[in-house]
């Protein structure tokens, strides 16, 4: 198991690395869930949150409730978030061959409604060097899995 210092040092590794190779949107996604925070259910005293006039309730009355609130990811969960993204994106090639042969298409487009996002293509054929890279990527991210474990 590996601690928080080596599991930071290996989310901004593996964050630089995906930027190096075009894909800063697997890393960009995942900060953006790390920034939302992990969600979490505390129980905390309902008089601190509402007004006791307006609820109705007699000053000194604990009424215990359940609160959905947020609190940081760790960096063992970071790094967890990220090798799922890329673990996704790595299987995308097997599901992208299927829907393709599924519609009967050599090329599909994706176009984003967002302005600063650019468009994505299904492609058929695959070269042998990027399956190589896909099938190095699967056995690294493993790699980090046992490390994690």
């Amino acid at each position: 198991m590996i601690n928080e210092e080596e599991a930071r040092q290996g989310f901004n590794e593996l964050r630089a690395a995906l930027r190096r190779a075009g894909l800063a949107w697997i890393a960009e996604q995942v900060e953006q869930t790390v920034v939302l925070g992990k969600p979490v259910t505390k129980e905390a005293d309902a008089s601190e949150f509402i007004d006791d006039q307006v609820a109705g309730q007699r000053r000194g009355r604990q009424r215990l409730q359940e609160f959905v609130t947020t609190e940081p990811y760790s960096y063992v969960e970071r790094l967890r978030l990220l090798l799922d993204a890329i673990e996704r994106v790595t299987a995308l090639p097997d599901f992208e061959r299927q829907a393709l042969a599924d519609l009967e298409a050599e090329t599909v487009t994706f176009v984003s409604e967002q302005d600063d996002e650019p468009d994505r293509d299904l492609q058929r054929g695959r070269t042998p060097d990027e399956e190589a890279t896909r099938r190095r990527v699967q056995a690294a991210v493993q790699e980090a899995r046992k490390a994690l474990a």
